[in-house]
């Protein structure tokens, strides 16, 4: 079941970077690290009532941040999805329920979401060096609107969008 975060939540989330950072590392994946994200980006999602779980008999599956925060490099950007879009944001599963469609889960909640507050649609982004993120979006749909770097990152980022029907 996907659902807002509560406070109980947080240290599961944020404890889950200890297996979720180093299976990214041995897949070659350096997106997240020591400095991004850490529990002050979940704490301070959690304040905002923009941190979401699955969770499944009591367990913390996976977990996402939407909200309509941007990051600046977004504005040059040749968005179609016009504002406000909800931005999806630190989406991630726990390794050991990976491939049983909680990720894709989480998209279609976040696109649900989109619909619901009648949205034009969605923006987000992932690392290029993140083969699995880079086929889910792919799988949902979405599409690439084009490339981005932030300071102090090697590689390139992917920048996507979806557009909802709204509800």
């Amino acid at each position: 079941m996907i659902r807002i975060a509560t406070s109980s939540d947080l240290g599961a989330v944020t404890a889950s970077l200890d297996v979720i950072v180093p299976s990214m590392r041995a897949a070659g994946n350096d997106q997240w690290g020591p400095l991004y994200p850490t529990g002050r980006h979940f704490n301070d999602d959690y304040a905002k009532g923009s941190l979401f779980v699955d969770e499944e008999g009591g367990r913390i599956r996976g977990f996402m941040t939407l909200n309509f925060e941007e990051p600046d490099e977004y504005v040059p950007l040749p968005w179609t999805v016009g504002q406000p879009a909800l931005v999806v944001h630190r989406l991630a599963v726990i390794p050991e329920f990976r491939r049983q469609g909680v990720a894709e889960g989480l998209f279609a909640f976040a696109e649900a979401q989109a619909a619901e507050r009648r949205l034009a649609g969605l923006r987000s982004d992932t690392y290029s060096r993140n083969p699995g993120m880079i086929a889910l979006f792919a799988k949902r749909s979405w599409t690439l609107v084009g490339t981005l770097k932030f300071a102090g990152r090697e590689a390139e980022f992917l920048a996507w969008e979806k557009t909802v029907a709204r509800v």
